[in-house]
């Protein structure tokens, strides 16, 4: 579906709460839902898709469904756009690996509605960044997976070690048993991005969410907790990503 979108136009975007239940009859745009916090069950007729905290459902325009909330309360980031896609079908898909979930999840909606210029021109760069992402996922389903499994060992290291400074990107090769080249070339594939840019960006987007929390005392204090041996470093990666600073988040 979202192989190739040369038209889409976002309508709106909305950071809410869901309400205790709903029926669209007629969708009048395609949207994503990104689910914040809370379980939410869609029943489209004739199957049921249940959205959990950190995945996102698709809707396409036109699509009749009931919607209810599994929890007392369930947050969600929504943005609705218009496109031409090719078989649109609910769905939903993971965001484990989309490093600017966070981004959508705290900041599009307000942005978007209320921003300047500059900043409608970011949450468009991240939506086409998400809609990059979900592309790399359908491509995957289409490759062998079997290719994809031969790095599940370096993968399931990465998430533990993610955020620890001795981390040593060029041994994760090693833990799958295949040359640097081949385990480069499949994580590419995968991920969209090389190996040192995926620990990258999941640090600096974590420092954010750290940042915008107030549990961090000093620049030197976190960019320790995210990874980085050189707060100077971390410092120029994060203004790199989002323009500022670290230390004008936490003024």
């Amino acid at each position: 579906m979202f192989n190739f979108i040369e038209d889409a136009n976002i309508t709106s975007s909305f950071h809410l709460q869901t309400k205790p239940y709903g029926k669209i009859q007629n969708r009048k745009t395609h949207g994503f839902i990104f689910r914040i916090s809370g379980e939410t069950e869609y029943d489209f007729g004739d199957k049921k898709l249940y959205l959990k905290p950190n995945n996102v459902i698709f809707l396409p325009q036109g699509t009749y469904y009931e919607y209810r909330p599994l929890q007392n309360v369930a947050l969600y980031t929504s943005i609705n756009f218009t496109a031409t896609i090719d078989n649109p079908t609910p769905a939903i898909f993971s965001l484990d690996d989309f490093y600017e979930k966070n981004f959508i999840y705290e900041s599009f909606a307000d942005l978007w509605k209320f921003g300047a210029t500059h900043d409608r021109y970011k949450c468009l760069s991240v939506f086409y960044n998400f809609l990059s992402y979900l592309s790399r996922i359908e491509h995957l389903n289409h490759l062998d997976k079997n290719k994809h499994y031969m790095i599940e060992p370096a993968i399931e290291y990465l998430k533990s070690h993610l955020f620890d400074c001795h981390l040593k990107i060029d041994n994760l090769s090693r833990l799958c048993c295949i040359s640097d080249t081949y385990f480069r070339k499949i994580f590419l594939s995968r991920f969209g991005v090389s190996p040192k840019e995926y620990v990258l960006n999941q640090r600096i987007s974590h420092a954010k969410s750290i940042i915008e929390s107030g549990e961090v005392d000093s620049i030197s204090e976190l960019s320790q907790l995210v990874g980085f041996k050189d707060p100077l470093y971390f410092s120029k990666a994060f203004k790199k990503v989002y323009g500022i600073p670290p230390s004008s988040l936490n003024q």
